[in-house]
């Protein structure tokens, strides 16, 4: 229905969803916004409106919880509301049920001032002379609300219990019954509705993936860089000049296009079976007709599924296009809604007032330098690391690294073009570079980028503290972070600047990280391992930060105890213990007092190649694959005990020397 009639909303009753169905899988990259009211108990139900996203609404809170019905307020192009609302009335409801009902509806009306409409399944025959008793408070309420009933044509069957009710008939048009979803035994409802927003128009962009960068690339190396930069050689200026010149190579050497449209057509095979059940729908007043149009529904659903299996085998062969329809399919849309609420209850709308509102909460968390410099205390220093420069080949490297994206920063210059150009824009922006580290002066450009708002999980996106900016920056400088973070890591590095427990953000860093507690560094697996050194979900879940604090020292304090208690009785840690059975283990093999193959875990090496006399060598076997299995594991840590310990005269003494021995087992099993 989205695909071949493109509606601006669609009304769907008993939409039979529920919480693991995410409305993304719904929707998927189609320009539509779904709004739902599932059913909180048992099966079946609900309710779903599917909007054009670029429609202005709000939905409507209510009160009545166990009435099944979805309101929402649309705004017009003359700026004015039009209030619509979805509702579903199961087959089985009482008498009092009904009357629930209508005062659910009686409560939409009084609470609006514009027009009011009303639609959906309510099974009850508006049109039958007859009405059943548990029907009858629902029928007085239309007649006396001043509502009219646009759809006198059956709707199923040969009774009309899809209602279509205005308040106001003038802005409601073209009403009619038309064929509707293949799988659905009602016939739908189409109707216009007067001064709706019209979609956006698509307007040429630019083609940066069919542009012609050899051309771009032989431009940008004949231009003369050196007079064009000793004109103004001041950073600012510099790089204004170069976003100038790469512009004008973009006019060049980048074609525009429009943009595919983004709901697909169907094949022409499953559009002829449309056409000709909309024929059959024309017709199905005759008795011979009927069997014809549902076996005609029966095609077209089973063509659309095979139709749809077809395109999702097809994205299978690409792997970015796969990873594009599953994060279509599982992430919902990050759609700002038209109105937000501030921190005094004031609603904001508009969308010039929305974006500078998220502006101004976006900035008051923003620390202005002062320009002040800290005391710091007196301390021998390193040298410092000046005279940092760089080469247009480490430029060219750095460009090569970036991806082949075509969003674009506030400089207008997507990162594609950096990159595809790499080699002919290096010499510019290393001038540009050294110039910036000299002066100590960062061009204006790269201090402002385009922040995108984006939801936080499971928040009112309502409040403007429930977004988190997400800004887009120049590639140019991102390129210039990249260069000084390989000048800065080594001089850091070398004279131990950082840290040795800092395991953020360092290259060839232990995987498993270190712990304090009070100070006292936990710097063996095994005291992390037994005392479980991790952040525990009474952590995460405080309501306040002073409940996290006392949470916190409580655990901490409890891991104290543990550890001194470990060290008062003289108990091995279990890590230590576990390698002590398996070393146990390991040496009985070897010598044969067990019923397994020795061969099957363990090869001696000759003498020749022996670190010591008692080397093993470890083969690739069926049963020891893995880096860290049992012989793997095992022959690491004989290999690299004592000789003493290996002479053992049994394994009671084996067992003893290897408790009193000062080794640190994590080095070989953790690395």
């Amino acid at each position: 229905l989205l695909k071949v009639d493109k509606p601006d909303i669609v009304f769907i009753t008993e939409s039979w969803l529920t919480s693991r169905i995410p409305s993304s899988l719904l929707i998927g990259d189609l320009p539509y916004i779904a709004i739902r009211r599932d059913r909180s108990t048992g099966r079946g139900g609900g309710t779903l409106i599917v909007v054009r996203d670029h429609f202005h609404f709000s939905t409507v809170t209510s009160i009545h919880h166990s009435i099944e019905c979805l309101s929402l307020d649309l705004l017009t192009s003359s700026s004015s509301f039009i209030r619509l609302c979805l509702v579903y009335r199961p087959p089985s409801y009482s008498t009092s049920q009904t009357e629930q009902l209508v005062d659910c509806l009686s409560d939409l009306i009084s609470t609006s001032s514009y027009p009011i409409l009303f639609v959906g399944d309510f099974n009850s025959d508006i049109i039958s002379p007859t009405i059943p008793s548990t029907e009858q408070s629902m029928h007085s309420f239309v007649s006396t609300s001043d509502l009219t009933h646009l759809i006198q044509s059956p709707t199923r069957h040969s009774r009309c219990i899809d209602w279509l009710l205005v308040s106001d008939p003038s802005i409601v048009s073209h009403s009619s019954v038309i064929p509707s979803f293949p799988s659905s035994d009602h016939f739908g409802i189409s109707f216009s509705i007067d001064s709706t927003i019209l979609p956006p128009s698509h307007s040429l962009v630019r083609d940066f993936a069919r542009a012609n960068y050899d051309d771009f690339s032989s431009f940008l190396l004949n231009f003369d860089w050196f007079s064009v930069f000793s004109q103004s050689p001041e950073p600012d200026a510099m790089y204004s000049n170069f976003v100038s010149i790469v512009h004008h190579g973009i006019d060049l050497f980048v074609p525009f296009h429009l943009p595919k449209p983004i709901m697909a057509a169907y094949p022409p095979h499953i559009q002829r079976l449309i056409r000709h059940r909309s024929t059959l729908f024309s017709k199905i007043h005759l008795p011979s007709i009927r069997p014809q149009y549902e076996r005609c529904s029966r095609d077209l659903l089973f063509q659309i599924k095979k139709w749809n299996q077809f395109c999702e085998h097809k994205k299978l062969e690409n792997s970015k296009d796969l990873y594009r329809h599953i994060r279509t399919l599982t992430k919902p849309k990050s759609i700002i809604p038209k109105q937000l609420i501030d921190s005094s209850g004031i609603t904001v709308s508009g969308e010039l007032n929305i974006a500078n509102h998220l502006a101004s909460r976006f900035a008051s968390h923003f620390t202005i330098d002062d320009g002040l410099v800290p005391t710091i205390p007196s301390h021998p220093f390193p040298p410092f690391l000046s005279n940092v420069s760089f080469f247009p080949h480490d430029v060219y490297k750095a460009l090569k690294q970036l991806s082949p994206s075509c969003s674009t920063g506030h400089d207008n210059i997507p990162q594609i073009i950096f990159r595809k150009c790499a080699h002919a824009i290096s010499l510019p922006l290393c001038d540009i570079y050294n110039i910036s580290m000299q002066t100590g002066i960062v061009p204006s450009l790269w201090k402002h980028s385009l922040i995108t708002p984006l939801p936080k999980p499971e928040k009112n996106t309502q409040f403007p503290d429930s977004y988190r900016p997400i800004s887009i920056l120049s590639p140019a400088s991102k390129t210039m972070e990249r260069l000084v973070k390989g000048k800065l890591a080594p001089y850091l590095y070398r004279f131990d600047i950082i840290p040795k427990y800092q395991h953020g953000y360092r290259s060839a860093s232990s995987p498993v990280p270190q712990y304090s507690i009070n100070n006292v560094i936990l710097n063996t697996v095994p005291q992390q391992r037994d005392l479980g050194v991790q952040v525990v979900p009474s952590l995460l879940n405080a309501p306040s930060i002073d409940a996290r604090v006392k949470i916190a020292t409580t655990v901490m304090n409890i891991m104290l105890r543990a550890v001194s208690r470990l060290s008062h009785l003289g108990i091995q840690a279990l890590f230590e213990r576990r390698v002590i059975f398996d070393l146990v283990l390991a040496r009985r093999i070897m010598n044969g007092e067990t019923i397994l193959d020795r061969n099957r875990f363990f090869t001696f090496t000759p003498v020749r190649l022996r670190s010591n006399n008692f080397g093993i060598h470890i083969e690739h076997t069926k049963s020891t694959p893995r880096y860290h299995c049992f012989s793997r594991r095992i022959a690491r840590i004989l290999n690299a005990l004592p000789s003493y310990v290996h002479s053992s005269s049994s394994v009671y003494v084996y067992k003893k020397r290897l408790r009193e021995l000062d080794f640190d087992f994590s080095k070989y099993i953790f690395r």
